[in-house]
């Protein structure tokens, strides 16, 4: 199989660059005139300089599929395609080499383990860093002769937009926006009052205006949540931002220089705004950094919001806190629970009480379960087949010469990867997900885990094996005597099956309440569940005839245990 690569830097102008279209459709009519299948990997708006395969993905796949033998023989454009960097080029000719995959740079086979042609690729590669190293100066350079003459770069600040020379102009209505900020500001209000009002007013940011999403990485649960730009709401930080940006007084900062711009204040109001900014805000000093072992994976049975960690050494605040009572839309009564002893609690209740792990190595598989996830697998590959069907069908109607310049085609191709990588990502959680539940194997990634844990480990490795075993938990507040108790459920990964504990405000003593099942879970509970449904079924004058999938009922089995803490046995982190 020919895989065909492509690639085209970021903002690259119309005639600059040879296309994605053209790069394809030169690589496929070769792919056809060797009556080879082919497999078209493209990275777009990416830099050949960059030494980091891992953000070269389409690269990356390549270099995997040549590993695999899956790549025979590879076609680019050009040498610059694969790389403008001197480093990359060494360790594709060494890889190629390795596995002995033939080189058709421009359809034209060149043997890589000739000595003569290792010496003129390799001067080539170097000419090809030269002539990056030279354009991304004069790229600079250009940037900064056009922002020294007031030329916009980029996205502009709120308030402003490009203009038709070029260069900032002043948007009026938000400009007028960016005046009330700086008034409630010089008023006494603080930024987050500020954000709070504009967003009560229901006035757009600057991202509104535009489709598409952002993406942010947890820090803790590692985990990407997508945000659509038009929801994005003003925040505190960003009004800050706003009152601290020196162009909205006519001075754009280039690389330390001063670039007069269009002004919406006076030079003197935005001094004394800024200078009134200290007033509106608390001296809390520097802010310190502290460790929440439960961050990403706690949330509050009230609101449904998470529980985040609020330590504050040289004060009394130190507890796991509902974010949704911060919120003056979601009512919330939930209470906050100590930060030291609901995180020792949870290392007892998973690496030093012996009652989870007997509980978990005693519950057979969900078959049903697994079938599910199997069937969704299979399904998915499915959907996954016909996308690249219609991915390669796309490719070759835009190599045909009557449909290479078809936008409709194009953006066809486009939504249509998009949704090949989509559907690829879900196919690689429910592979997961399956690996998990498998009986043999989740059990040993429990043992493996729990016999990872040492009283001496740091908090990334506790962390990194609390969240190994955790899915979720979930924090209810009931109110009663003394401050009340506390209802935790803890929802384990690879598992159906729950645990509830309770403790009151102290949260010294820990009462198992029960394990939750969603089925039977041995012989002689699924034996008892169908006596049972029988039962029920003939008294309500129905046939007792029971389905084939019959996997018993949902029940809660009381448990004894009881974990104790000793407070001066508490385990700190900060």
């Amino acid at each position: 199989m020919v895989g065909i690569y492509c690639r085209i830097s970021k903002h690259k102008e119309e005639g600059k660059d040879v296309s994605i279209a053209v790069q394809k459709k030169y690589g496929i009519e070769f792919a056809k005139s060797e009556g080879m299948e082919f497999r078209v990997f493209v990275d777009e708006g990416i830099s050949g300089r960059n030494e980091k395969i891992s953000e070269r993905p389409e690269f990356a796949l390549l270099l995997n599929a040549i590993k695999n033998k899956e790549i025979t023989h590879v076609y680019c454009y050009d040498q610059s395609r694969i790389e403008r960097n001197n480093t990359i080029w060494n360790m594709f000719v060494s890889l190629m080499l390795e596995h002995k995959c033939k080189y058709y740079p421009s359809g034209k086979f060149l043997d890589l383990d000739v000595p003569e042609n290792k010496f003129i690729t390799g001067v080539m590669s170097l000419a090809n860093e030269l002539y990056a190293t030279v354009t991304g100066i004069k790229v600079k350079e250009a940037i900064a002769i056009n922002a020294k003459n007031g030329k916009t770069h980029g996205l502009c600040a709120y308030g402003y937009k490009k203009g038709d020379d070029g260069k900032f102009a002043v948007v009026e209505k938000e400009a007028d926006i960016i005046k009330r900020i700086f008034q409630m500001s010089l008023d006494g209000l603080g930024t987050y009052t500020i954000a709070k009002r504009l967003n009560a007013e229901h006035i757009p940011t600057k991202f509104n205006q535009f489709s598409g999403n952002f993406r942010r990485k947890d820090r803790y649960t590692k985990q990407i949540t997508t945000y659509k730009k038009e929801n994005i709401i003003w925040r505190g930080n960003v009004v800050h931002d706003i009152i601290t940006n020196p162009v909205y007084k006519g001075v754009r900062m280039w690389n330390g220089e001063q670039v007069p711009i269009p002004a919406i204040l006076t030079e003197q109001y935005w001094q004394e705004v800024n200078d009134n900014l200290e007033n509106n805000r608390k001296k809390v000093g520097k802010r310190d950094e502290y460790h929440y072992l439960l961050n990403g994976i706690t949330y509050c049975a009230d609101c449904g919001s998470e529980f985040r960690g609020k330590k504050r050494l040289k004060g009394k605040d130190s507890a796991y806190k509902c974010k949704g009572k911060s919120k003056h839309y979601i009512k919330c009564n939930s209470r906050g629970i100590s930060i030291a002893k609901i995180e020792t609690f949870i290392i007892y209740h998973l690496f030093l009480a012996k009652g989870l792990q007997d509980f978990l190595a005693g519950l057979p598989e969900n078959t049903e379960k697994l079938d599910e996830l199997k069937e969704k697998i299979g399904k998915e590959k499915k959907e996954l087949e016909y996308l690249r069907r219609a991915e390669e069908k796309a490719y070759k109607n835009l190599a045909d010469p009557d449909f290479e310049d078809d936008e409709k085609i194009k953006e066809t191709l486009k939504t249509t990867k998009r949704k090949i990588k989509e559907k690829e990502n879900a196919i690689d959680i429910l592979e997961n997900r399956l690996i998990e539940r498998s009986g043999e194997n989740r059990l040993k990634r429990v043992e493996n885990i729990l016999g990872q844990y040492h009283l001496d480990a740091g908090f990334d490795e506790t962390r990194r094996l609390v969240h190994s075993l955790i899915k979720r938990i979930t924090i209810k507040h009931e109110p009663n005597k003394r401050s009340g108790n506390f209802l935790v459920k803890i929802e384990y990964r690879g598992f159906d099956e729950q645990s509830i504990f309770m403790t009151n405000w102290q949260a010294l003593n820990w009462y198992c309440l029960s394990y939750y099942r969603s089925r039977a879970i041995t012989k002689e509970d699924l034996k008892e569940d169908r006596e049972l449904a029988r039962y029920l079924l003939k008294s309500a004058g129905k046939s007792t005839k029971l389905p084939k999938d019959f996997v018993g009922f949902e029940a809660s089995s009381v448990s004894s245990d009881i974990i104790k803490l000793n407070p001066t046995e508490l385990i700190y982190f900060d």
